[in-house]
Formats: C-alpha cells, sequence, structure tokens
C-alpha cells in the first residue's frame, strides 16, 4: 500500500478473564513497571515492551509519606483562612512554611513518580 502509515493499529482485541486472573495480570505489569498493554504484548510475542508502555514504578511508601503532607497542610490552610476571616493577617513565616510545605511535596511527588526535580531554584512561592 502507497503511504502506508505504520502506527496505524487495528480495533482492540478483547481477551475474557477472570477477576482473579485480571488482578494477577495488572499487579505482574506493576512489578515489571509496565502499562497492562505493554505487558500483555510483551508476555505474549516473547519481546521487549515498547517505550511508551513502560510506567515508572510506584513508591508505596514515599506516597503515604505524602498524603499525610498534605493533611497537615490542608489544616495549616485551613487556620491561616481562619486568621485571614477573623480579620487578621496571617504571619510571614506561616505563609512561608505553607509555600515551602507544598514545594516538598511536589519534589516528593515527582521522586515518587520516578521523575527528575528540577533542581534550580524558582523564587518565593511554590
Amino acid at each position: 500500500m502507497a503511504g502506508k502509515n505504520n502506527n496505524h493499529r487495528p480495533s482492540p482485541f478483547t481477551v475474557r478473564l477472570t477477576d482473579e486472573e485480571r488482578t494477577e495480570l495488572e499487579h505482574r505489569a506493576e512489578r515489571a513497571g509496565l502499562s497492562l498493554g505493554g505487558y500483555f504484548k510483551s508476555a505474549a510475542f516473547n519481546t521487549p515492551p515498547p517505550a511508551q508502555s513502560r510506567r515508572p514504578p510506584v513508591d508505596r511508601a514515599e506516597l503515604a509519606k505524602l498524603l499525610a503532607a498534605i493533611g497537615r497542610i490542608g489544616n495549616n490552610v485551613n487556620q491561616l483562612a481562619r486568621v485571614a476571616n477573623a480579620g487578621s493577617w496571617p504571619e510571614a513565616k506561616d505563609l512561608s512554611q505553607a509555600c515551602s510545605d507544598i514545594r516538598w511535596i511536589r519534589k516528593a511527588l515527582m521522586k515518587a513518580l520516578g521523575k527528575d526535580t528540577d533542581p534550580t531554584p524558582r523564587g518565593p512561592g511554590p
């Protein structure tokens, strides 16, 4: 076929699995750091997975720390809002700490997702 597009893929292929089989397949794909489709094709054809199917491994311990930090920040923001609603202005050190916490969470999220963080400081604010 003249001008054939090599990126064209045929319609999806369906496989029926029990809930247990699907869960096992998802766990295997996650352990391999691949999408479900990438893992399935790699296993079925005994070939290396395409680069697009790779997923960063999930760092559950790091994500648990992030959830705790988000809870603390939510509490801090609530306290700052309460002060502002009472007619006062939050102290600069409290605002600075909230911004610092948000920057830490961003950096930790990027790490948990397997992404490199930008070491260049960006100035004040998140």
